[in-house]
């Protein structure tokens, strides 16, 4: 996303250093009040963090001395990591506003509940003002003034609340003119006075109703504020305010506000591969092959973190992770386990293998989590006086954005991400310091990325900049606390001057020219006896369980800065954990659903339409899995074995599917 404030660093830079003539006599006071007594450029202890400060002027400067017409017409977008500090610089953003412009209403949206009880515990009773030293003793305000009401906490109460509050805190789906409450909360605050908007995650609003009820409340706003740490999504699609500040990994690592990362990968030699028969149970096969023949046999990715013996291996080095980085809390705090899986089975799966094997309290959350878990998940970095701490959390993408526990120490990876938001929402979880009793603010911290080379992701970590150190043996020791590089240099805009617009294209240019592309072959003719085909469709039992993992060493890569790379032994081969618990029989038939759901979305994309034609091709898949694999039965009355069946044939269903031309673009235009 381009930073459109580029052009104008030049001249703020020029302003600042003048005295910032222009301001609003309280708004040049107010930042007198934060500014360091030593430095005029600097902001002064104890209040906010340089980056914090960079972005709270950038934000006066744009809407005082700039203005709407020139830059934020549709809002002002923070771009600041995770562990950056993002509502410290909202909190001051709000006391600039009531102070020096007399803003008396603030509305924060947020795109769910964790991000929402974040943003509670820091507001409830003005905590950050007060933590961050913010409201100036000569004005009237103090923190107990700026009055909270969230909604869907149970503490509002209607309409007296939403028009008597000073600050407004909501989910976005509260606002919803789809639901009677949104209804009612959103004509509630547009009957109310203008308010500043605060649009945290905003990566999340270009979804059409969240965008669609943004517009709705423009009329009223008399500034909006963005933030996200990842406004650049999968989809291409970006919020549709204007950034103004960038603060990334990179920056954050040369100055220290956040965790080191850093990823271990196993250094693979051989590999055995046990042939079972999927609705016997019958072994037919056990060959041992080299690392480098495995990609001739086609293995989805995922079956090396979720079949048993990968499964155990990666715990093995991600608990190996976890002491080192309990020895290193020296008992000032808990360090977690965060595994990331891609369904509830596996997430049951791996749940039961930390905590019935390896003896690890672990604490599963999963969409169907009553609230008692969800808020167990949220503290769990206060677990440690209990005297039995949760050492493991184990999710299916419910803890992303919002979630902050500074505790997280080893993030271990079960699943593969395709998505450069998600990947590094998650890395993020990890990123936060722990700033708890004891701990030295200059402390090295380092957060442990447990992943494997075939869930192919490089990509995430060249986000990181990886680097390698080398020339470290097995047995080398290297303390990552006491021996972390140098971080990089910041990046900076050397000519802010030369920085242009891409001017928009010209609606009214015309090129007649033709242009040869090529001999372009047609798209396959969609078959119209879709059904008979897919029919006579036959599969082979036969599935590849990874039974066992030669494992050399572990390698361990820093991100960022220098870098460097360290190989550590292999766990254990000798430990003796059993067999993994079998996942529930809810969570399997879950799986399943949420397999064909996946693989028709596929499908529908590779065949060229758009995925809300999957509707379609699910049906179609669904109705094929229930002739071939569950007897005729549907997916919730099967027996738990022919499920069990279904859910190992899932990659043929795909693979020998999706070989068919025209199969899935037959189902699309001939299917009822």
């Amino acid at each position: 996303m381009f930073n459109k404030f580029s052009r104008y660093e030049d001249a703020f830079r020029e302003w600042r250093r003048d005295g910032m003539p222009g301001l609003k006599a309280d708004s040049y006071k107010y930042i007198e009040f934060l500014t360091s007594a030593d430095d005029e450029q600097a902001p002064r202890a104890g209040t906010l963090w340089p980056h914090q400060w960079e972005s709270f002027l950038r934000v006066v400067y744009a809407h005082e001395i700039l203005g709407k017409t020139e830059i934020g017409r549709d809002g002002l977008l923070l771009n600041i990591v995770t562990g950056g500090g993002k509502t410290a610089v909202i909190a001051a953003v709000v006391a600039w506003l009531r102070i020096a412009h007399n803003i008396q209403k603030f509305v924060m949206l947020c795109p769910n509940l964790i991000v929402r009880d974040r943003l509670e515990d820091d507001f409830q009773k003005g905590k950050v003002f007060k933590d961050r030293d913010l409201l100036p003793g000569w004005t009237a305000y103090q923190p107990d003034d700026f009055i909270l009401t969230t909604l869907g906490s149970g503490k509002e109460g209607g309409w007296a609340s939403l028009l008597s509050a000073s600050i407004v805190l909501g989910n976005i789906h509260q606002f919803y003119l789809s639901n009677k409450s949104g209804q009612s909360n959103l004509s509630a605050l547009m009957n109310g006075p203008q308010f500043a908007l605060f649009n945290d995650e905003a990566h999340n609003s270009p979804a059409s109703e969240y965008d669609a009820t943004l517009k709705r409340m423009r009329e009223k706003i008399i500034l909006r504020v963005d933030t996200t740490a990842t406004p650049d999504r999968a989809d291409g699609k970006a919020p549709d305010s204007d950034m103004i500040y960038e603060y990334g990994v990179t920056d954050a690592l040369a100055d220290g506000i956040v965790k080191t990362p850093v990823v271990y990968q196993p250094d693979i030699k051989t590999v055995q591969l046990t042939y079972t028969d999927a609705r016997t149970g019958e072994k037919r096969k056990v060959e041992e092959i080299d690392w480098d023949e495995v990609d001739r046999l086609g293995l989805n990715a995922t079956q090396w973190v979720t079949d048993d013996e990968p499964m155990r291996q990666q715990m093995a080095i991600a608990l190996r992770r976890l002491e080192e980085q309990e020895r290193r809390a020296k008992g000032r705090y808990q360090p977690i386990l965060f595994v990331v899986a891609v369904c509830k089975a596996d997430a049951e799966k791996a749940e039961q293998t930390l905590s019935k094997y390896f003896k690890v309290k672990t604490l599963l959350v999963t969409e169907d989590s009553d609230e008692a878990d969800r808020q167990k998940a949220r503290e769990l970095g206060k677990q440690q006086k209990s005297g039995k701490p949760y050492q493991a959390v184990v999710s299916v993408l419910m803890l992303r954005e919002g979630w902050d526990v500074p505790e997280v120490g080893v993030i271990l990876l079960l699943r593969k991400f395709g998505s450069k938001v998600y990947g590094q929402q998650v890395v993020g979880r990890g990123l936060r310091r722990v700033r708890a009793k004891g701990v030295e603010s200059g402390e090295p911290q380092i957060c442990a990325v447990v992943d494997h080379p075939k869930l192919e992701h490089q990509w995430l970590w060249d986000i990181f900049n990886a680097k390698k150190r080398t020339g470290v043996l097995i047995d080398d020791l290297f303390d990552e606390t006491e021996d972390l590089p140098t971080p990089p240099p910041k990046q900076e805009l050397a000519r802010p001057d030369l920085v242009i617009d891409v001017p928009p294209a010209d609606s009214s240019a015309v090129d007649d020219e033709e242009f040869d592309v090529g001999d372009i072959p047609a798209p396959p003719k969609p078959i119209e006896d879709w059904r008979k085909v897919l029919d006579g469709i036959a599969y082979d039992p036969t599935v590849i369980e990874i039974t066992k993992v030669g494992i050399t060493g572990v390698v361990g890569k820093e991100l960022g800065g220098e870098g460097w790379k360290t190989i550590h032994s292999a766990p254990d081969e000798n430990q003796t954990v059993g067999a993994v618990a079998p996942a529930s029989d809810d969570a399997v038939r879950e799986a399943v659903k949420e397999g064909l759901l996946e693989i028709a979305e596929s499908l529908t994309v590779e065949a060229g339409y758009a995925a809300a034609f999957k509707d379609k091709v699910y049906s179609a898949l669904l109705h094929h899995c229930r002739a071939k694999f569950l007897n005729g039965s549907s997916l919730g009355l099967a027996e738990r074995v022919e499920v069990d069946f279904a859910w190992k044939m899932l990659q043929q269903i795909k693979t020998k599917v999706g070989a068919i031309p025209g199969l899935t673009a037959g189902i699309i235009e001939y299917g009822d």
